[in-house]
């Protein structure tokens, strides 16, 4: 009987297995890029709004949104010619995602395709115009070909630009791009964000943070440094790299990085190993009280020649020193969220309802003034438990 099963199985296995779509690999365009720019008449916006449902708007040829496509050149990949490939690029404006992706594929003899896709550029223009973003962001909630895995940027410019920039180590900026974000460990002023986390957040309460790409014109240098924050699908404002950094602590998610002090006028330079962080809040006085305790393992990367660390009462000294340091830092990014931005990028709502629904019942329809009057404390506990090889 279990022999039936079995062999039943694999001709189910066998038989129904297969190319699904039935399109063969070199009929798709699998697009690897994509980016969202303003389109040039986006100032039509207001008069759209005037429209009526049963007016003729699909005949409208209205310039809302600029779309860019980006999709390795099929025809320059094989065992001789490498496994990576540059991109070409194809470009349509809409009125609507879906009427900028219509477009764009009346341009190609290839089926579109969007479960490769790795990146996703917005651009900080579009996010001035938070009807516009919030129709974007539905479509993007929408379609299950998009793979929710990609990351998404936000470009301080065109996002087309970004996307034709020519990285001197890579073919595409796909790749280059990726390669940054995923090895984020080696640089803690990079936040990863993908498109599920990024969808998440906006769905809480319309607020969300992506990290931004520059390019610096005199070097032509591209690089990922500081967050964008979004309140109410708009973008109000940016973090340093350096604040950006102690943001990535305080969410417990910093994975490596580096943090100097200075001990008789010469830096000590602390590679951060990792970091552990609990929060505690209380319901005192009509106030949130809430204790960010943050845990961190680091060793010392260099000092002086002249100088010794090796004595207890030196390394307590470096490490009471940096403690002071962190919590400064960390305590001002925590005033600069809360009380100018008036967003929660930490996740202590988070907290709150998931651990503490008592206080989360009281506070759920005032949280905002509760969040923006609430005391955030950061207490910092480090350990330098190495101090690299010496004679």
């Amino acid at each position: 009987m279990k022999l039936r099963k079995m062999v039943s199985l694999i001709l189910v296995c066998i038989l129904l297995s297969g190319c699904w779509d039935k399109i063969e690999i070199d009929r798709k365009s699998l697009v690897s890029i994509m980016g969202i720019d303003v389109g040039e008449e986006i100032g039509k916006e207001k008069e759209l709004k005037s429209l009526k449902p049963d007016e003729p708007y699909t005949a409208m040829d209205v310039k809302k949104i600029h779309v860019t496509f980006g999709a390795p050149d099929i025809s320059k990949l094989g065992p001789d010619k490498g496994s990576s490939a540059e991109d070409i690029y194809l470009m349509a404006d809409g009125y609507s995602m879906q009427d900028a992706i219509s477009k764009v594929s009346l341009q190609t003899s290839r089926d579109i395709k969007f479960s490769h896709t790795k990146l996703l550029v917005l651009s900080k223009d579009l996010m001035t115009y938070p009807d516009v973003a919030k129709e974007v962001v539905d479509y993007l909630q929408r379609e299950p070909s998009l793979n929710r895995m990609m990351y998404v940027v936000l470009a301080d410019g065109k996002a087309e630009e970004y996307l034709k920039y020519k990285p001197g180590m890579e073919k595409n900026i796909e790749g280059f791009l990726t390669g940054l974000i995923e090895n984020s460990s080696r640089s803690d002023t990079i936040f990863p964000i993908t498109l599920n986390e990024f969808l998440v957040l906006l769905s809480q309460n319309g607020n969300a943070m992506l990290p931004v790409m520059t390019i610096e014109k005199d070097k032509n240098e591209l690089r990922i440094a500081g967050v964008g924050m979004i309140k109410n699908y708009k973008i109000i404002g940016n973090l340093s790299p350096v604040e950006t950094s102690n943001l990535v602590m305080l969410r417990g998610k910093l994975r490596g990085g580096r943090r100097v002090t200075y001990l008789n006028g010469h830096p000590v330079d602390i590679s951060i190993d990792g970091v552990d962080r609990k929060i505690s809040v209380q319901d005192t006085g009509g106030k949130l009280i809430f204790n960010i305790d943050l845990r961190i393992e680091g060793e010392v990367k260099d000092y002086h020649t002249d100088g010794s660390i090796f004595s207890k009462d030196t390394l307590s000294y470096i490490q009471d020193n940096f403690n002071k340091s962190i919590k400064k830092e960390c305590e001002r990014v925590v005033r600069i969220t809360q009380q100018e931005f008036e967003v929660d990028p930490i996740g202590l709502r988070e907290y709150v309802e998931k651990f503490h629904p008592s206080i989360w019942r009281k506070r759920k329809n005032s949280w905002g003034e509760s969040y923006k009057n609430a005391v955030v404390n950061v207490n910092v506990n480090t350990n330098v438990r190495r101090i690299g090889v010496v004679k």
